[in-house]
């Protein structure tokens, strides 16, 4: 029997399906000769006697791997041709190309059996439904299968063992280069060297990574990559992505580590049973290989533990596990408390009377939605730890001054040095441009009025670099100068001013006291209604504190509620009194809340007049929100501004309404500081805007 006998006339009236795969992107780029190899079986089936016009090409899985039939568009293509009466014949250079899964095989040739369609590669024709050429094919699935196990297996033996000696690179992080085979270093480059120390002792700064992402972004900083492929010289600046950021902090190549495993591939299946493979992140005690002094570090070990560390702190998802990041509350003790009843992590809650914590971890174990296990507030227990802390701390206050002082000079030459980095490879660009446009000759119009484009673009960026670094040389002088170390040195003796200072940010003084602290365990004293916290220092040391479960707060004297209302009576009706004294938690003489009448009939046995809109508008009299309108920030920013004294305001108890005077807010002070705040900065500046902070 010939080939040709084997065709019957009517697979001639389908179509003929040519099916190219390849199995990755790189055997795409390198190995042309083998798609034109593929290509060349349009030109064996036209010997078979199907005409140009019927066969059809199908081309568009390479790159794509053939252990699933999963996500390759032609070969759904080409399985709906058989079972659609479509397709007379199947051909590929080898019939491993369709499919590499013994069972996807066995279902495609299942289907042309029936469907009556040949299967062709360039020495033979197949006949699905001849039960010698059935069993044939049934011995290629299981050896292509077997075969495509066996090259995998091969290869990644071949990377372990390259991996073992620490030679082998995916990918080199930025920052790093691989000139001389297996040997890997530094960027010769000292302005990519430069930019990456920044980010990294950037994060020794920052509580999180978030927050250093958005510091970055704000500068406008660049980060140098190579993209894959290209030489190593050609460095491109761009704009970095958290992610970005992310992986530069906790990649281990930093510290002269080598590693290989971080991240591994699970295969898995989806709903209607294909394979889908996923690449994840697994700990550390799971990667394969972890080689130390593998190459010239930036960053010394420690202090990459100390980032990782510091990262897995921050991961909010974790729930109880982790301390969360920290966040711009004005807590403390946010994500250091821990329930001694159930083991759960405190929640803080901020009301208008301050901070309050408490524990739902009882309420899953106990299925009671109604009962919490803890539940205080922590205004006074803050107090008496930021006693403690500032104890702690107090002697190191001149220390961390010089420390200061050291590192703001630092962090001064590097910003500039970096914007300096810019400006001379904003002139390298524009030069290499200049150059292009001269050497094109001028019959080549278009070309030289693209050139000329680049060029021109290139030197804006040159003067947008260069008037950036003249805008920094103003705005930042030598650093320190002497009556600044000065200041720092005062500030160092005297911690405690430091503590309350309007720019000592609540982030701030939670920074420091995870730094001090590792974890506070919570309980209630039942019998004294007072609040035990054992705490758990850094260096080892447990110290106990009790205080108070509620806020200190309930009667004033008669002087003092007196006091309280001639100043509330100002701005507010008797009724808006009544709703701000017991917001504040004050009560009658009789322990008992307050109403319009009741404020009105104190008013009137104290002898103090009423609410008088027009005496309040001849006074200059303004609410906070008033104020907040007319200077047009929010009406937080005005309680900052107040708390920091660079506003007078009458407030006769913290929590209660204050009254602000329309004259005030013409103080140069003032304006100076709501410029400040419109300007983003989250809490307003000082009377000296070149005044330094310690931290």
């Amino acid at each position: 029997m010939t080939v040709h006998s084997m065709i019957k006339p009517h697979q001639f009236d389908r179509n003929a399906y040519v099916y190219l795969r390849q199995s990755s992107p790189g055997q795409v780029r390198k190995n042309r000769e083998g798609r034109q190899r593929q290509q060349a079986m349009v030109d064996h089936v036209a010997t078979l006697g199907w005409p140009r016009a019927q066969i059809v090409l199908l081309d568009r899985d390479t790159g794509q791997s053939g252990s699933s039939q999963h996500g390759r568009t032609d070969f759904q293509t080409l399985t709906e041709a058989i079972v659609t009466d479509k397709a007379g014949l199947v051909a590929a250079r080898e019939l491993s190309r369709l499919v590499r899964d013994n069972q996807d095989w066995t279902h495609l040739v299942r289907l042309c059996r029936f469907q009556d369609v040949l299967l062709a590669d360039e020495h033979r024709l197949y006949n699905p439904a001849d039960p010698q050429d059935r069993m044939v094919l049934g011995i290629q699935g299981a050896f292509n299968e077997f075969e495509h196990s066996m090259i995998l297996d091969r290869m990644q033996e071949s990377l372990r063992q390259k991996a073992q000696r620490g030679e082998q690179y995916d990918a080199l992080p930025p920052g790093y280069i691989c000139r001389h085979a297996p040997l890997c270093e530094k960027h010769p480059d000292l302005r990519v060297q430069r930019a990456i120390e920044k980010v990294l002792q950037g994060f020794e700064r920052f509580p999180s990574v978030n927050q250093l992402y958005l510091h970055l972004a704000a500068e406008g900083f660049q980060l140098p990559v190579v993209p894959n492929g290209c030489d190593w010289r050609d460095v491109q600046w761009v704009d970095p992505s958290y992610k970005q950021i992310l992986e530069l902090v906790r990649h281990p190549a930093y510290a002269g580590i080598y590693v290989r495993g971080r991240r591994k591939v699970f295969v898995t299946l989806d709903e209607q049973g294909h394979k889908q493979t996923k690449c994840r992140h697994v700990p550390r005690g799971q990667w394969d290989v972890f080689l130390e002094d593998h190459h010239e570090a930036y960053i010394a070990k420690e202090t990459w533990e100390r980032n990782m560390e510091k990262i897995a702190a921050n991961a909010n998802v974790r729930g109880d596990l982790t301390k969360g990041a920290v966040g711009r509350g004005e807590s403390l003790m946010a994500g250091l408390l821990r329930c001694r009843r159930c083991g759960h992590r405190l929640q803080a809650r901020y009301p208008s009377s301050g901070v309050r914590y408490f524990c739902v971890g009882g309420q899953r174990q106990r299925k009671q939605p109604s009962v919490k296990c803890l539940n205080f507030y922590g205004a006074d227990l803050e107090t008496l730890l930021a006693e403690d802390i500032l104890e702690v701390v107090g002697p190191a206050g001149v220390e961390a001054a010089q420390r200061a002082a050291e590192r703001l000079t630092g962090q001064s030459q590097q910003q500039r040095q970096l914007l300096v980095d810019r400006v001379e490879a904003s002139r390298e660009a524009e030069a290499r441009a200049a150059r292009e446009y001269k050497q094109t000759d001028v019959t080549y119009t278009a070309v030289r009025q693209a050139l000329g484009a680049e060029w021109e673009a290139a030197l804006a960026r040159v003067a947008e670099g260069e008037s950036r670094l003249a805008r920094f040389d103003q705005r930042q002088p030598a650093l320190p100068t002497p009556s600044q170390q000065e200041q720092l040195a005062h500030l160092g003796e005297d911690v405690r001013r430091l503590w309350d200072h309007p720019r000592a940010t609540g982030s701030l003084k939670q920074q420091l006291v995870r730094v001090l602290i590792k974890e506070i365990v919570a309980d209630i004293d039942d019998a004294r209604d007072e609040v035990i916290l054992l705490v758990q220092w850094s260096g080892g040391h447990h110290t106990e504190l009790r205080g108070p479960r509620t806020l200190r707060r309930g009667k004033l004297t008669l002087s003092d509620l007196k006091s309280v209302i001639e100043t509330l009576r100002k701005v507010h009706a008797d009724g808006a009194i009544a709703s701000a004294l017991n917001r504040g938690g004050i009560r009658t003489r009789s322990g008992q809340t307050w109403t319009r009448l009741r404020v009105e009939r104190y008013r009137r046995r104290a002898g103090i007049t009423g609410y008088d809109a027009n005496l309040k508008k001849a006074s200059s009299w303004l609410t906070q929100s008033e104020t907040a309108t007319r200077l047009g920030i929010s009406p937080m920013s005005v309680h900052r501004l107040v708390r920091s004294g660079i506003l007078p305001a009458e407030q006769p108890q913290r929590g209660l309404p204050m009254v602000i005077t329309a004259t005030d807010l013409s103080l140069p002070e003032v304006q100076r500081a709501v410029m400040s705040l419109k300007a983003g900065h989250i809490r307003p500046l000082p009377d000296d805007p070149s005044q330094l902070k310690l931290f």
